[in-house]
């Protein structure tokens, strides 16, 4: 407080010292001004009268001889001239007029008249300056151009008649001794002067004291006006306390200081809001990090950051970095029986809203596979589901696949998701899937299951756009053209790991943007797996029966298993059209799983099985597929991606 008193009137007498530096200023402008002024006025006046002068003896004195009427017979004469001269100097306000002879060849002049205004110095002057008395006339110029016939002057001295103008003139009909009489006309500007003074004086005392009470008044309006208020505002800010009540003041000043209160009454407002959002905020963000620390737990327990599982064929590992505490991204695996499920999804948005879409897609996909539906009709399903209940209109784009781990197939459908990269020892190349519609936009989808079958040693890897639109510090995408090089041959999770450690290699020292989720699914093959590619013809039966042989060895069911894929082999032969049929073997233990692809006319052996017949009944047809389905342990029929699937399995 002392400090904010110490500047105000700090501003006062900054404000009090400036004024009587312009008071001072003024005064001595006024001052310098008048003295000019008065000079020149002084000088214009004298010269004005001494030219009436001049004028008025010219008029009144005709042409005679000057040193005639200094004799004894015109005494008389010569006083009266010389009293009407001393009037004439008294009505100029002259001091002294006195008439001369002089000529350019001499330095001396000669009096031939002199009068005083006062009558002591006009006695004095009678004598010294009498007819006759020479004097000096000095060197100044005036005198001469006179002689010469001009007007001139003003010659300024100080003698022991005083501070003297002078001017000098000729006489246009006066003679003396035969010589042109001069006229002179002395001025004295010590009075003129001392009058000045007196008038500077007054007018610059007359000043100061207007110009110090004009002083004192705005002063003391600033004071209560200005300086008063912005005492009171500034008192008020710095007592201001945003937990108390805040007191408006009511002042009365000028325009802009109304201004500044208003604006401080509007900021103290302003700071009072924004501290109760402040507060309400960080409540609500404490909140907010709670319940997204209970979704960050709970997400990582349904997808963890790192996951692994691996049985009789197959190796699996998926990972997933999220962008931000809670992400989109999410994938899913288990086994089942001889099968292995995995599904990977891509939420569209970030956040709490984004990990609920995503738990919902999740436990819906994960419920159908595990019901026994295939990726297809899981995801058709789930799509229904998410339309019916999805009003923030989000989507996710999903893969969804099933691997048999005897043979190798691959079942597969696709809702939107990017392409999956497939490996082997052999080459790497993208797996390109139906493009499908991601889940949650349209009813009706229509996603289709695909079928590709998978050698020992190959391995899929799926993953979401985190990986391939990761950004480098030059502003370029990893993009799917790398995603080949980066995938080195190996396990499951090596192939994941080279890949993820080639992204962030890309990405070093941008910030993640998006969530990065990779699954590879390997398929290491059965403890006996045989492929054979078998053209369509009865030949192929001996081959079949060659292989079948090899791998089911001395077991009492090997005729009637190898009885029970004759009998399919010649079917497909007969009724498909194709031209090659892909079969493969494979044995597990006590269980012999055979698989048959072809190409040809879609034709399902199991759709219409015939029942028991009599002996007489059985050259009619259908009683071979009958004996398959007694001796197989199951039986099944698809047709996926164009080809007609038939996978047979036995117990030895």
């Amino acid at each position: 407080m002392k400090h904010k008193g110490l500047t105000r009137n700090y501003a006062l007498r900054k404000i009090a010292l400036f004024a009587v530096e312009l008071i001072l200023l003024t005064a001595g402008t006024l001052t310098l001004v008048s003295a000019i002024y008065y000079s020149r006025f002084t000088s214009s006046a004298c010269e004005e009268d001494a030219r009436r002068f001049r004028a008025d003896v010219n008029e009144i004195f005709t042409a005679f001889e000057m040193n005639d009427m200094a004799g004894e017979e015109d005494k008389e004469y010569y006083e009266a001239v010389r009293s009407y001269m001393r009037e004439m100097c008294k009505l100029s306000g002259a001091k002294y007029t006195y008439m001369f002879t002089a000529d350019r060849d001499s330095t001396m002049m000669k009096y031939v008249m002199c009068a005083a205004a006062d009558d002591e110095e006009d006695e004095t002057t009678k004598v010294e300056r009498g007819f006759g008395v020479e004097a000096d006339r000095g060197d100044g110029p005036e005198i001469e151009e006179a002689i010469d016939g001009k007007f001139a002057g003003p010659e300024r001295f100080k003698n022991e008649y005083g501070d003297v103008l002078a001017y000098y003139f000729p006489m246009d009909s006066l003679t003396s001794e035969g010589k042109k009489v001069i006229a002179g006309i002395d001025f004295d500007i010590t009075k003129v002067r001392e009058d000045a003074i007196k008038y500077v004086i007054t007018t610059v005392l007359i000043v100061t004291l207007v110009l110090s009470a004009v002083l004192a008044l705005l002063l003391a309006v600033l004071s209560k006006k200005v300086f008063a208020p912005i005492k009171r505002i500034s008192v008020q800010m710095n007592s201001f306390d945003p937990e108390k009540e805040h007191a408006k003041l009511n002042l009365n000043s000028y325009h802009e200081i109304e201004e500044i209160n208003a604006s401080f009454n509007k900021l103290s407002d302003d700071i009072i809001g924004y501290i109760s959002n402040l507060r309400r905020m960080t409540a609500e963000r404490a909140q907010s990090a709670a319940e997204l620390g209970i979704a960050r737990r709970i997400q990582i327990g349904m997808v963890p950051p790192e996951f692994s599982l691996s049985g009789t064929g197959y190796d699996l590992f998926a990972g997933a970095v999220p962008a931000k505490e809670v992400g989109g991204d999410f994938y899913d695996c288990f086994e089942s029986g001889d099968n292995v499920f995995f599904v990977i999804g891509d939420v569209s948005g970030k956040g709490i809203a984004a990990a609920l879409f995503m738990t919902m897609s999740r436990n819906l996909i994960r419920e159908k596979l595990r019901s026994g539906l295939s990726p297809a009709d899981a995801l058709n399903y789930a799509n229904d589901e998410l339309c019916r209940e999805n009003p923030e209109g989000m989507f996710v784009t999903v893969f969804a696949a099933v691997l048999d781990t005897r043979t190798g197939e691959l079942i597969y459908a696709n809702a939107g998701h990017t392409r999956p990269l497939l490996t082997s020892a052999e080459e790497k190349r993208f797996l390109i899937p139906d493009t499908g519609i991601a889940l949650g936009l349209f009813e009706d989808s229509g996603i289709i299951n695909e079928v590709t079958l998978l050698s020992p040693g190959s391995s899929i890897t799926v993953y979401t756009d985190g990986i391939t639109e990761a950004v480098s510090v030059d502003k370029q995408l990893f993009g799917e053209e790398r995603l080949p090089e980066a995938a080195e041959d190996g396990t499951a999770a090596e192939i994941s790991a080279s890949i993820t450690k080639a992204v962030r290699r890309f990405a070093e020292g941008c910030e993640q943007s998006d969530d990065m989720t990779i699954v590879t699914l390997r398929f290491t093959g059965s403890d006996e797996l045989k492929t054979e590619t078998l053209p369509a013809g009865m030949e192929s039966v001996a081959v079949m029966r060659n292989t079948l042989l090899e791998m089911t060895g001395d077991s009492s069911m090997k005729r009637k298993l190898i009885l029970a894929c004759e009998e399919l082999l010649v079917n497909i032969v007969e009724y498909s059209g194709t031209e090659e049929i892909l079969m493969t073997a494979a044995r597990r233990g006590s269980i012999l799983t055979v698989r048959f692809e072809d190409g040809g006319t879609p034709f399902d052996p199991f759709s219409n099985i015939p029942k028991e017949k009599d002996f007489d009944e059985y050259d009619s047809g259908g009683m071979g597929i009958r004996m398959v389905t007694q001796l197989a342990e199951s039986c099944s029929f698809n047709n996926l991606s164009g080809k007609n699937i038939t996978t047979v399995s036995f117990v030895l």
